[in-house]
């Protein structure tokens, strides 16, 4: 509640530096807004593709032969940014635009094969192998509703992300030990720019989208020193965001006796 509350301030905040006096519904600045955004990713399976001939690379020489990818698995991160809005003058449709700072990632897990002559005793284990990106999204989408979009905000959106990876780090984790093995990608074994494609439904100030990464972070043709791809396969994950889309403007106080009082108290009690 209190997280809320706060969002509600930001958004009153900034409500009161740019709205123009008068009914908010009849004011057709009001159709160009910022939005800010606060969610969470899920991923909740592995990356399409992928081999295992390569996967323990950093184990040289231990001869444990990976069998299989297996099981369920779910990879958490977040994002947060601003959004602008500009509805068009049917009040159906309009366009968003904006820049999000997202971390995001997909894990594969592999049933492996132990190798006896490394003291251990002969057996099945799992490796967890999970990749991660930070990195700067820019959405471009086109929105759509049966109704007034700016009075209901309730609207269907599909449009593209590109992003631009600033950090991209891979790490790994066998069953039979806690210790946990990490690195950042390299120049070669990333991709700097990917896209997702996405399809999401807003209503109120809660927004569920899909994505789809076509173009992959993990570059899939990168050659390490002893020629082999270790990356070959992967071609693309699926990942799901949920999230909190507040408009700045005067739409969030019509709607919220909290943040109608803040704003009053702002505008010395007055209620326009």
């Amino acid at each position: 509640m209190k997280k809320l509350s706060i969002i509600l301030l930001l958004s009153v905040l900034c409500n009161t530096m740019v709205q123009a006096q008068g009914d908010y519904l009849e004011d057709k600045t009001e159709y160009r807004y910022p939005n800010f955004v606060l969610g969470l990713n899920h991923c909740f399976g592995s990356s399409i593709g992928g081999q295992t001939e390569t996967l323990l690379i950093h184990y040289p020489g231990r001869g444990d032969v990976p069998q299989e990818k297996k099981g369920f698995s779910y990879t958490p991160g977040i994002q947060a940014g601003v959004l602008y809005n500009i509805d068009f003058k049917n009040n159906t449709t309009g366009v968003v635009v904006g820049g999000e700072i997202i971390d995001y990632g997909f894990q594969n897990k592999y049933k492996c094969t132990a190798n006896s002559d490394y003291n251990r005793a002969e057996g099945d284990y799992m490796v967890k192998e999970t990749f991660r990106s930070i990195g700067l999204q820019i959405p471009v989408m086109l929105k759509f509703s049966s109704s007034d979009i700016y009075r209901d905000m309730s609207y269907a959106y599909i449009g593209v992300k590109p992003t631009l990876n600033f950090m991209t780090s891979k790490g790994q984790k066998v069953s039979w030990s806690d210790e946990k093995f990490g690195k950042k990608l390299e120049s070669g074994e990333k991709n700097t720019f990917s896209v997702a494609a996405t399809f999401g439904f807003n209503y109120n100030i809660f927004s569920f989208n899909v994505n789809y990464m076509f173009m992959e972070f993990v570059n899939s043709k990168f050659e390490d020193e002893h020629g082999k791809s270790p990356y070959k396969g992967i071609k693309g994950h699926i990942y799901v965001c949920t999230s909190l889309n507040v408009p700045m403007t005067r739409w969030i106080t019509i709607h919220n006796w909290t943040a109608e009082k803040i704003r009053r108290k702002l505008h010395n009690g007055k209620s326009l």
